[in-house]
């Protein structure tokens, strides 16, 4: 006999383990039945999806959207942000939910409105009981980090919460320039990131005031007036530069740009980086602000209570490894940056995720966008002045709470929101529908508002604050 067919009749005689699953079929089927299932248990287990992209949240304090290239500004202060524009989706027409950091960034990260979420001063952080994107995103599997630049989006404030890593050791007062440390940190911590899809989220301060200088961009010459090579207010508000001369009004603006073009270098880096680290994982970013500067229009300087355009129409942004075919698009439809939240945890497969907020890529399709978006004016110091805006992409309304005043401007033909048209002949009609969507959205707000515990701020986070005049000097936010 050959050694082939000696080897198939030793093939042939049934092996042990053979002869015992011959023996669990016969004596108790229900038995290989159960291991059968308990097989396909093992294979059906949830497993993290490789494809699921890295989501990277940019956000740049003090930037508005008027004065980026991508959004028509005459200047090219961001080229590497309208790169990332025109290869992704660009909303023209986004709405911070405040014209200050502390609400409108908590707004961000729970998709509620500041009266929803209640951080509306500085002494209020977001309540406990609301879930944020990280917390969302860390129960679903993401690795999340996170390195901030300002005290309002710190720990002390609930941002924090759902962070694997959450640093918060370049908190920045008004003077200085943290860009390029910040980045350095993101991608150190970024890069240590396991294999599985990751959150990550940085807050860029530098457009933030006082303006400093970056000459390379060659945007100032000066010194002019008053001014040095920052740009400084002495009074939180700057309020001793609202008689500027035009000299020193643009200086003011120049400057501010130089503080955009350098930004937009370090984001650019971050999103090189970003895109290095990922190990070959799809990589989606969102670049928004928490709210925009004003230069003199409706007289004041800063930010903070006003809801006029200046103040809360910001940028938003969403590049790299869009869905197909979404590549290139820009719409007008007027969002809300409260929608981000809900947005990334669609694209990272939550769709049951609980949030507000529209569907910001059903929106860039076409498919359903928000009949109206809301913001609401509050300040740091204080709960007077308050304003709520409704805006339905062509008239926008502002309620003064505290008075019950009312502003309607027509900004199709009046962008700069200097006409008032409340009292004007035939606009009773648009009036009552926008404040009837006021009363629906006051409708849903109460039912999700609950007061939180006062923030536990130490000796230097308070001055930080103090120096970007967002308390007083004597430690009560209530003066």
């Amino acid at each position: 006999m050959s050694l082939m067919s000696s080897a198939r009749l030793r093939s042939t005689k049934p092996s042990p383990i053979q002869r015992l699953r011959a023996s669990v079929r016969a004596t108790a089927p229900w038995l290989a039945l159960f291991i059968a299932l308990i097989q396909i248990g093992c294979e059906m287990e949830p497993q993290l999806d490789p494809k699921r992209p890295d989501l990277i949240l940019i956000t740049i304090d003090t930037l508005r959207a008027d004065h980026l290239d991508l959004y028509g500004y005459a200047r090219p202060t961001a080229p590497n942000l309208e790169k990332l524009g025109r290869a992704g989706i660009v909303f023209e027409h986004a709405v911070a939910s405040a014209p200050w950091t502390l609400p409108s960034m908590a707004s961000i990260h729970t998709g509620l409105l500041p009266s929803g979420h209640g951080a509306v001063d500085s002494a209020t952080p977001i309540h406990p009981r609301h879930p944020t994107l990280a917390t969302r995103l860390n129960e679903h599997g993401y690795e999340t980090h996170a390195v901030v630049s300002h005290v309002f989006v710190g720990s002390k404030f609930g941002f924090a919460r759902g962070f694997d890593r959450f640093n918060e050791r370049h908190l920045q007062d008004h003077e200085g320039s943290s860009s390029a440390q910040l980045t350095k940190a993101a991608l150190e911590q970024f890069g240590s990131r396991g294999d599985g899809p990751a959150f990550l989220w940085v807050h860029y301060f530098d457009p933030h005031y006082s303006y400093e200088r970056h000459s390379e961009y060659e945007f100032a010459t000066g010194p002019k007036g008053r001014f040095d090579d920052a740009v400084v207010f002495l009074s939180p508000e700057g309020t001793e530069y609202l008689n500027a001369s035009p000299d020193e009004a643009q200086y003011m603006l120049d400057v501010y740009d130089e503080e955009i073009a350098h930004t937009d270098h370090h984001v650019a880096s971050l999103i090189d980086g970003v895109r290095e680290a990922s190990r070959g994982r799809p990589t989606v970013f969102v670049v928004t602000a928490d709210h925009g500067e004003a230069f003199h229009e409706h007289g004041r300087l800063g930010h903070g209570k006003d809801v006029y355009d200046e103040m809360v129409r910001v940028p938003l942004i969403i590049g790299g490894d869009v869905p197909a075919g979404m590549s290139g698009r820009s719409t007008p439809h007027p969002v809300e940056t409260a929608s981000i939240a809900s947005t990334l945890l669609i694209l990272a497969g939550i769709d049951a995720h609980g949030f507000n907020g529209s569907d910001l890529l059903a929106t860039a399709r076409g498919e359903a966008s928000p009949p109206y978006v809301f913001s609401e004016g509050s300040y740091a110091r204080a709960h007077d002045q308050r304003k709520v805006s409704v805006d339905d992409g062509r008239w926008k309304l502002i309620v003064h709470q505290d008075d019950g005043r009312r502003e309607l401007y027509d900004r199709r033909s009046d962008p700069g929101e200097n006409k008032n048209l409340i009292d004007a002949p035939g606009v009773a009609e648009i009036t009552a529908s926008l404040l009837a969507a006021l009363n629906a959205r006051d409708a849903v707000i109460s039912n999700q508002t609950e007061a939180s515990d006062p923030a536990d701020l130490s000796d230097a986070e308070r001055r930080k604050l103090e120096a970007l005049g967002y308390i007083e000097p004597t430690g009560d936010p209530d003066d």
